[in-house]
């Protein structure tokens, strides 16, 4: 069983990731932010009861927190155990992209890569984070907001999720990029 101190930082982490405040769990759980953050300083340990609420308010497996497996420090991410990540965009069409990095419980970043044919399009709702797209083939079009950019080899952008955002290969080229995204949750793009 990990000790108070570390049931107290997966749970602080947990709550970063999600981007919540500890008035906000408490809100959730039905629990007093005082006694959330007794937990997470490591003061006192959460009876099971406490976190099971705590742990449906981050939205996050009970085990999580108390399994003894610690998160390593670093994950390697082998070319062959790179893992296909299948979305919807705000439109119903399936974006098939391909997840660089390793997904430990720590990362509130990914790394994806992502291809498209001449004319394919998609486009994803407002969300948490921000991103960076770098355009390495072909020519490519984000929509950020109202604003638009397009993108030639070698050509990044920089911006913030909480507008939405859309992308067009365009020319007759197919495009590739790689997005680099940050988020307070677990969410995709």
């Amino acid at each position: 069983m990990p000790t108070k101190d570390e049931v107290g930082r997966r749970m602080k982490l947990a709550r970063f990731r999600r981007d919540l405040t500890l008035k906000q769990v408490a809100v959730r759980s039905g629990m007093s932010a005082t006694h959330i953050s007794e937990i997470e300083r490591g003061k006192t340990s959460p009876t099971i009861g406490a976190l099971q609420r705590i742990a449906g308010a981050l939205e996050e497996r009970s085990a999580h927190f108390v399994e003894e497996r610690e998160a390593p420090p670093a994950v390697v991410t082998r070319l062959d155990e790179r893992s296909k990540i299948f979305l919807c965009d705000t439109c119903g069409r399936v974006i098939d992209m391909e997840q660089i990095t390793g997904s430990p419980p720590w990362a509130t970043m990914r790394v994806f890569r992502a291809e498209g044919a001449p004319g394919d399009s998609a486009t994803r709702p407002p969300g948490l984070g921000e991103a960076v797209i770098l355009n390495i083939r072909g020519m490519t079009r984000i929509t950020v907001g109202d604003e638009s950019h397009v993108l030639r080899e070698g050509d990044t952008i920089h911006f913030v999720l909480d507008k939405g955002y859309s992308v067009e290969t365009l020319g007759e080229d197919p495009s590739e990029l790689i997005g680099i995204g940050s988020f307070p949750a677990p969410q995709g793009w």
